[in-house]
């Protein structure tokens, strides 16, 4: 009986969630810079959207420590987006198959996504991000400097880009 009431007080006091959230920072003080280390996907010259909004991919795993070291910098700058309704965006655990941003854990990363990866990655290695199905990175360029803020600063460079992008063909 007094674990019953342990628990619903932690509920109560929101010391226990049912939401998901992920691990992010806030990335919203940091301005665009230039697009720097994202190339062009060969042979994709239009963007890829759901609902209008450009898609924006990671594929990382749990035990990558580079992946690990970006994680809350890339969910931070998503999050910042998203919730302004700007891009629609996944980040998937490719080792575990689960998409961080959603509520559910997912066990499979759909052959739709993988099929991203292996055209902008056909190693498949880790970090590698897709934004908008036009624009390709793999690795973290700035992770030897230790500078998390001009990863957020080109991701949103790039996000800014597609977002014109997209915009200028509506």
């Amino acid at each position: 009986m007094s674990f019953l009431f342990l628990f619903l007080l932690l509920v109560a006091s929101g010391c226990v969630s049912n939401n998901f959230k992920y691990s992010s920072r806030d990335t919203s003080q940091i301005p665009p810079s230039s697009i720097r280390t994202f190339q062009l996907l060969p042979g994709e010259t239009s963007i890829c959207t759901e609902d209008g909004k450009p898609v924006i991919r990671m594929f990382s795993t749990t035990m990558c420590p580079h992946c690990r070291w970006i994680n809350e910098t890339f969910n931070g700058v998503m999050e910042e987006y998203v919730k302004q309704g700007k891009i629609v965006a996944y980040h998937w655990d490719a080792d575990i198959g689960n998409n961080q941003f959603t509520p559910e854990k997912e066990s499979t990363v759909p052959e739709s996504e993988i099929a991203w990866l292996q055209k902008a990655n056909p190693e498949m290695s880790v970090p590698t991000y897709v934004f908008g199905c036009k624009y390709w990175r793999v690795g973290n360029p700035y992770e030897n400097a230790n500078d998390l803020d001009a990863e957020a600063a080109e991701f949103k460079a790039v996000i800014e880009k597609l977002l014109l992008e997209v915009n200028s063909t509506n």
